[in-house]
């Protein structure tokens, strides 16, 4: 399933939800029993969890759940969002390692007792703090279950990431640029792989902001976005799917530098650059994910 290039953030106590969220087909759907749930709903929304992730699994879309922050009620919640179909858990304002084995710890022992695979659930970590920001890289190497570093990228409405960080937050996004990079770099660093960003704080009807936001989010190196409507999921599937001529100019240079290699050379002129085989890994990788979008 992964990488997942869409994910579409829906308030876990909203049942009726989460058909809408499978029509606009996201990689998957956030079920969230943290900020957007008031604290009133929040046992109703852990007793649906186990029937939305089961019509998650049936319609083929991965179920994350955002949980609340660890604090002596995270073992409940854990063990209502554990069962056969639930892709990973987004653990929120981490700011140590020890957060992540403790929760890693917790989905082992609740995977046993649901009878699914040991590991399968993996762990999105979401350090919504500045200790959380400047270790993000032993976050990632703190379980295997680590996918990735769940990040943020921001229009001019402010939240938690620029609170702890101390940014102030703009459409242009200069000041978010470095923490977003570093959490991208220590993810991969740390083994894990798929880094998130969350695309927030912009009109959720702008959506030439939207698009603007996701776009940085993928050429800084995130390998998929968190979104907050279902009108952004069409656009950060359009985004992350390579286009056409970028599927024809790298099938062109695997072609160019497999005769390159039948000559015998390590190199080739291809459209006017030099290409060798520091080249080729983006390019496999570019023209899978095309293939994986006609499946």
């Amino acid at each position: 399933m992964w990488p997942i290039r869409s994910a579409l953030f829906v308030p876990a106590h909203r049942r009726d939800w989460v058909g809408k969220a499978i029509r606009v087909s996201p990689g998957a759907a956030v079920l969230d029993i943290e900020d957007s749930v008031p604290p009133q709903f929040k046992p109703q929304a852990m007793g649906y969890l186990k029937s939305e992730i089961a019509e998650l699994k049936a319609a083929g879309v991965g179920a994350f759940v955002r949980i609340q922050p660890l604090y002596d009620g995270t073992p409940a919640e854990v063990a209502a969002a554990v069962c056969d179909g639930l892709t990973a858990i987004v653990l929120p304002k981490v700011a140590a390692p020890e957060e992540i084995a403790r929760l890693a710890d917790m989905l082992s022992y609740y995977e046993g007792r649901a009878g699914v695979e040991h590991g399968a659930v993996g762990i999105l970590p979401l350090p919504e703090t500045a200790q959380g920001m400047y270790c993000a890289r032993d976050l990632a190497k703190a379980s295997t279950r680590v996918r990735g570093i769940h990040g943020a990228l921001s229009g001019p409405v402010s939240g938690d990431f620029a609170h702890a960080f101390g940014f102030r937050a703009t459409s242009d996004g200069i000041e978010q640029l470095y923490l977003a990079s570093k959490l991208v770099l220590d993810s991969r660093a740390g083994g894990a792989m798929y880094p998130l960003a969350g695309i927030f704080g912009t009109a959720q009807d702008d959506l030439v902001a939207v698009e603007r936001l996701i776009r940085r989010a993928r050429d800084v190196g995130y390998t998929g976005v968190a979104v907050m409507h279902p009108t952004h999921v069409a656009i950060a599937n359009a985004v992350f799917r390579p286009t056409a001529e970028e599927v024809a100019y790298f099938e062109g240079l695997l072609a160019a530098f497999e005769a390159a290699e039948k000559a015998g050379l390590g190199a080739v002129s291809y459209q006017g650059a030099m290409v060798d085989y520091a080249m080729l890994p983006l390019a496999k990788e570019v023209l899978a994910e095309a293939r994986r979008n006609q499946g």
